[in-house]
């Protein structure tokens, strides 16, 4: 037969079992939850490795535009050179077509005499 500091004791042990109940209970929801979060955690870390990798690319790519955008600058500097050059030349080349004009308007200035030889003509007539 049982006496009832036998049934304190079981009720004692019962609250203690159901209590351990509660805390494995807590335990396995705070293992879920730690788990889901190290999950999250762990694919914002391959998402940010893959952003990493894509700026990575991307700053590749900047430094390949900056090295052709130098590129340009010197061949834009070259054909500014060039063009100052091809400005002495064209000066030169104006210059002589003036004088080449010149010649030209001296040349049309001629008659025939009766032998048929080139006379130039004075540019003014002499007056009688």
């Amino acid at each position: 037969m049982m006496t009832p500091a036998d049934y304190y004791l079981l009720g004692l042990l019962s609250f203690i079992a159901l209590l351990l109940i509660a805390i494995l209970g807590t335990l396995y929801r705070q293992g879920r939850a730690i788990g889901r979060l190290e999950g999250q955690f762990d694919g914002l870390n391959e998402r940010i490795n893959g952003l990493n990798e894509r700026i990575n690319g991307l700053n590749e790519r900047i430094n390949g535009l900056n090295e052709r955008i130098s590129s340009l600058a010197a061949r834009i500097e070259r054909l500014e050179e060039q063009m100052a050059a091809l400005r002495a030349e064209m000066g030169e080349v104006r210059g002589l077509l003036v004088s080449l004009h010149e010649r030209v308007d001296l040349l049309m200035r001629h008659r025939h005499d009766d032998a048929g030889r080139v006379v130039i003509t004075p540019e003014e007539v002499a007056a009688d």
